[in-house]
């Protein structure tokens, strides 16, 4: 529509010129009337659009931190508070909206005047001309050029939406270019090296760490790594142990070119790691981290991102390797099935052993493990450690861990603490040296083996003047309020939607449809579609059937929008009705609970379940292999989901006679891996409370073990964790999701495995700090889910879960005596030491 309005105002203007040069030059005169309007209304709506695409995008950041972290929104009660963030950065974009609706009301407004200014100047020029030179015939050849100066006046005013469009078209570029243009070396270096370097990527030389400083571009005043010098020698295996956040998964991260170091070098077989392709190099490595993060897509394909033409042959063999195939041949859809959004599907031991499947298929030459073994239960650990072992033979392996009995047998240890290496060897070697740091964890570790036996588990002629002049006005208020009301509008649709799905019962989210990359995209692009139907637009829609293609899609929008609206949710998140749970008692009972997740109705996931906690105080865990169901309970007792037969009773009221949030603010849960958001600590720590006092937010800290860790921050309470929480440790994000169940006060513990990613040393202290609450809180119920039977030694009550069944229920010590499933586990664990 642009290149047709040039191209005919170009032509019209070299007919008039033809017909009558002189007038054509007097109306010429006009032309820059026109140039200065479009360009201060051009410049104008580009820089409201960027601050839009801003304030956009800070609303689709926290649309995707909700609806990926949902289960702790959810059971923290936060759906209001997160409303009202997404509202706030909504605030923004009206205004700016509105704002762009008034500058192309003036704008429009604008055109109509110097319509009727050529009107006006055109006839007394033209009159005037005729009147002194011209010959009585050549009234047609001024009528006919006033005309072409109107209709190109015309064309550049229906033009004006178009123009609108391209200005933030523009705006949008601008933010594209800036991050092209971005000379951010380190950044630029790494992205220039990706498709260069060298090719023929050998690395089964020695890695070789010297003199190494490194802070996090996001916290430059916080050196993470100093100093380090560190050799992994070529076909041996090098294990990095050390306190959470002592810099052993940030070496990791620097071996992979995430990050440059700040100073200092980086060697494999003698060449600096920047000489490598980039490309090939990350070919060569097999990586399983700490929190294992799948693809919304099924257990095969997740396995093959590790190498693109694995066969299937191949697959299974890296599954087998992973301990994986059996649990995947059980599904009925076997490698076909879907794991769902970040592998919700799955337990957290299902998950890691897909992610180390992934890892294995492309048999790396080099193999690095961030905590692989973490949340597998003892008996898969075991056979994948095994299976680890056997990868690693020939293979140069890095091992990040906190469980020292796994890497006893790696050829060097390298002790971290603070960012440094303080020490290294073999196990025998720092064995020997008395009182050294390895030999004080390690037999931190053995005591806690002896005292539970058990060591494992996160837009007239005199007449013609006034005439413009109203138009002027008229078309001002025409836009602006097309503006103000669109505006509105979409900001309601977008705030009605966002409330609706967070209405919507969990189940909802599982089905690929309504993953969170959907929901998000829902809330953005059917929001904006809908914008461009309701604003200034709709005030042209009668003058120019050329938005047609945009109606479309905006009808499309409103009619996803309407299906939404009118959606029963089966567990509604935002329902006021329902009983209040007032003095909760504490009694918890499962009555024959029968449970299979919606998206997987055929696979029983809990079997005839039957628990009963009958009074408040007790400490009450659940154990058994990853899969059997244990999670799933804390998912019932928050009603993620409702039980599929059977009853589940909270002091004797069926849960779903009761109200949602009066249940959820009774449970305070810690899951295994741990969810922060995109807020300060101590907004994280008092998430969706408000004017908190700073004291109990240190205290809830406190109790966590990671005031002191806090407080030595630049910012103190007041630092930003990023997206996620990736600018802290696997341990530092889970003390402060303890902080934040322990800040609720809550009748109920949730233990989703909470000391998983922890060292030794900080589980130890969390530990007792969790027994400390306990006992200063006697009313306060645990249930706790573990792999490592040392945490849960002194519970009232040990259940173990088999395939969804509860195959026994009662203390340690019954349990033992009894030689049954329980002991079976234990004595495993004694072994595996």
């Amino acid at each position: 529509m642009i290149v047709e309005t040039i191209i005919n105002c170009i032509f019209g203007i070299g007919v008039a010129i033809f017909l009558d040069w002189k007038l054509s030059l007097i109306m010429l005169c006009l032309t820059p009337l026109i140039i200065v309007g479009s360009s201060i209304f051009s410049r104008f709506v580009a820089k409201e659009t960027i601050n839009q695409l801003k304030a956009y995008s800070k609303a689709d950041e926290t649309a995707q931190e909700v609806f990926s972290s949902l289960r702790t929104v959810l059971s923290l009660n936060g759906g209001e508070f997160e409303k009202k963030r997404y509202q706030t950065n909504l605030l923004t974009t009206r205004e700016s909206n509105i704002r762009k609706g008034i500058a192309l009301g003036i704008y429009s407004g604008w055109n109509c005047l110097i319509l009727y200014v050529i009107y006006f100047v055109g006839f007394i020029a033209g009159s005037y001309l005729t009147y002194t030179e011209h010959e009585k015939g050549s009234i047609g050849n001024i009528i006919a050029v006033v005309m072409i100066f109107v209709q190109d006046s015309s064309f550049i005013g229906y033009a004006s939406p178009f123009l609108q469009s391209l200005a933030e078209a523009r705006a949008a570029a601008t933010a594209v270019y800036r991050l092209i243009e971005e000379e951010n070396v380190t950044e630029m270096q790494i992205l220039d090296d990706y498709e260069s370097g060298q090719k023929s990527t050998d690395i089964n030389g020695d890695i070789q760490f010297e003199n190494v400083n490194f802070t996090y571009p996001a916290r430059k005043d916080v050196k993470v790594i100093r100093h380090l010098n560190l050799v992994a020698r070529a076909g041996e295996t090098t294990a990095l142990v050390g306190k959470s956040g002592s810099g052993k998964s940030t070496t990791i991260s620097l071996l992979l070119r995430f990050y440059e170091p700040a100073s200092g070098h980086i060697t494999i077989n003698n060449q600096l790691i920047s000489d490598y392709n980039i490309k090939n190099l990350r070919q060569n490595v097999g990586v399983v981290s700490q929190e294992p993060y799948l693809f919304g897509t099924t257990i095969y394909d997740n396995i093959r991102y590790g190498k693109d033409d694995a066969s299937n042959i191949e697959i299974e063999k890296a599954a087998k390797q992973a301990n994986a195939h059996d649990f995947i041949m059980k599904l009925p859809n076997k490698y076909e099935t879907l794991v769902g959004e970040s592998g919700i599907q799955l337990s957290g031991g299902e998950k890691q052993r897909i992610a180390l499947a992934r890892a294995l298929v492309k048999q790396p030459a080099l193999l690095l493990l961030d905590e692989a073994t973490s949340a597998l239960d003892n008996a898969s650990e075991g056979i994948v450690q095994e299976a680890l072992d056997r990868a690693s033979i020939g293979r140069t392996t890095i091992v990040v861990s906190h469980r020292l009995s796994t890497i006893r047998n790696a050829h060097q240890i390298y002790v971290f603490d603070n960012g440094t290496v303080i020490e290294h060897g073999t196990h025998e070697k720092l064995m020997a040296n008395e009182g050294s740091a390895y030999q004080e964890l390690f037999q931190a570790q053995q005591r806690e083996h002896m005292e539970s036996g058990n060591y494992q588990s996160t837009s007239k002629i005199c007449d013609e003047k006034q005439t413009g002049v109203v138009t002027f006005v008229i078309r001002f208020v025409q836009f602006t309020a097309f503006a103000v009301s669109g505006s509105k509008l979409t900001e309601r649709i977008r705030i009605k939607t966002f409330e609706c799905l967070l209405r919507q019962e969990v189940a909802y989210f599982d089905r690929p449809e309504n993953n969170c990359g959907a929901v998000c995209t829902r809330l953005s692009s059917d929001g904006s579609a809908v914008q461009q139907f309701t604003g200034p637009r709709l005030g042209i829609f009668c003058e120019a059937l050329s938005m047609m293609e945009d109606l479309g899609t905006s009808l499309s929008a409103i009619h996803s929008f309407f299906e939404l609206f009118d959606r029963t949710p089966l567990i509604d998140n935002s329902s006021t009705t329902g009983q209040e749970l007032v003095d909760f008692r504490g009694q918890i009972d499962f009555d024959q609970v029968n449970f299979a997740y919606p998206t997987r109705s055929q696979v029983r996931v809990l079997n005839n379940f039957q628990l009963s906690i009958q009074s408040a105080g007790q400490r009450i865990a659940l154990v058994g292999v990853s899969g059997s169901g244990k999670s799933t309970v804390i998912q019932l007792l928050e009603r993620f989901y409702d039980v599929t037969n059977g009853t589940l009773f909270i002091d004797g009221i069926d849960i779903r006679q009761l109200n949602i949030h009066s249940v959820r603010s009774c449970f305070g849960l810690v899951s295994q891996e741990p969810i922060l958001f995109d807020l300060t600590i101590a907004d994280n720590i008092a998430y969706s409370k408000n004017d908190v006092p700073i004291i109990d937010i240190i205290e809830a800290a406190t109790k966590a073990n990671i005031h002191e860790f806090i407080k030595n921050l630049p910012e103190g309470y007041q630092t930003k964790v990023g997206r996620s929480g990736s600018q802290l440790s696997g341990g530092q994000k889970q003390r402060i999701a303890i902080a934040r169940a322990l800040f609720r006060r809550p009748k109920v513990l949730l233990l989703d495995e909470t000391t998983s990613a922890m060292d030794s040393h900080n589980e130890k202290i969390v530990q007792n700090v969790l027994e400390e609450i306990q006992t200063s809180n006697p009313d306060q119920t645990s249930l706790l889910i573990a792999h490592r039977l040392s945490t849960i030694r002194s519970c009232d009550l040990i259940g173990v879960l088999d395939k969804g069944y509860l195959i026994e229920c009662d203390t340690h010590s019954e349990l033992m005596r009894r030689r049954a499933a329980y002991y079976r586990m234990v004595s495993r664990d004694s072994e595996a030491l």
